[in-house]
Parts: C-alpha cells; structure tokens; sequence
C-alpha cells in the first residue's frame, strides 16, 4: 500500500444553507482584505470596508493630500 493509497475521494457533507452562506461570506471578507494588504491601500481604508462605518480622518480635518 503506498502513500497515493491512503488518500480517498472527498466526501460530501450535510451543510445548511444559512451555514454554507456565512461560511462563502466571511472566505470573500478575507480575500478582498488581502487583497488591499496585497495593493498598499491604507489601513483606515480597510477598517472602513471591513466594518461599512466611515472614520473621522485622524488630524480632525480634510483628509491627507496623498489619500485618496
């Protein structure tokens, strides 16, 4: 028996839709998460994309001529 032999087929698995939903929803929170670490967007950026509140820009003004 060799080491190919011990691995078998997948199996499928009893999985309620409201479950499979939150589960595809947070994998796509993630990608596009590491995909702006992957493009330099700012952090406050992605707090804000991640949570959907907007933030007050740090120095209590309009935001950095650099931003976006």
């Amino acid at each position: 028996m060799g080491l190919a032999d011990a691995f078998t087929a997948e199996d499928r698995v009893q999985v309620k839709f409201s479950d499979f939903y939150n589960l595809v929803r947070e994998s796509a929170k993630a990608e596009l998460m590491m995909n702006a670490i992957r493009c330099d967007v700012p952090h406050r950026f992605i707090r804000e994309t991640m949570t959907g509140k907007s933030e007050e820009p740090e120095n209590g003004g309009e935001p950095n001529e650099g931003t976006l």
